[in-house]
């Protein structure tokens, strides 16, 4: 049980709620792994909301991996963010996006592969490549950044040839397979 501890902040009635969710989502937890939860939320101070999507994913990270909640708390790249320097609000953000890489494996190696395939069209300082958040839309987003006509001809040169080369079918192939 975490109880108040973990609660700052908003009216009565909200942190009553906040700990009653808490306590049931942890009732088998054990001390270390409640106290290193408690870690978490006293470095990083999430809201309701957030604290709420860390129990989630470390409740499907455990399940999956057919381990404890505590043993993805301990991962060493969440303890380093822990102890990181920053706002407590953009530890958060980088401590979150760390903790749904390990709850997402494949989509972090697919991330990886359309990253290496688009600096390996070598598209040049005038053309850029966004993927979109999550891989999710199927969308990319193209954007040329040119001072002048022959600039924005060989950028669409190079667009060119990485699209006659398959790069960038491939590079939709990778969204397709989500």
């Amino acid at each position: 049980m975490l109880g108040p501890p973990l609660v700052s902040g908003g009216d009565a009635v909200a942190s009553a709620a906040i700990t009653e969710m808490i306590d049931a989502r942890t009732a088998d937890w054990s001390d270390h792994e409640c106290v290193a939860l408690g870690r978490v939320v006293d470095v990083l101070r999430p809201s309701p909301r957030h604290l709420r999507d860390i129990l989630d994913w470390l409740d499907d990270i455990a399940t999956r991996d057919a381990g404890r909640p505590g043993a993805v708390l301990a991962d060493p790249g969440l303890s380093r963010l822990l102890a990181a320097r920053g706002s407590a609000p953009d530890r958060l953000k980088r401590w979150k996006e760390a903790l749904r890489r390990l709850r997402y494996p494949r989509l972090v190696a697919r991330e990886a592969e359309a990253t290496t395939l688009i600096r390996g069209m070598a598209l040049g300082p005038a053309a850029r490549i966004q993927l979109p958040p999550a891989l999710e839309g199927g969308a990319l987003t193209v954007t040329l950044t040119v001072t002048s006509a022959d600039a924005l001809a060989q950028a669409l040169a190079r667009l060119d040839t990485s699209l006659r080369a398959g790069d960038i079918a491939r590079l939709f192939g990778l969204l397709d397979e989500l």
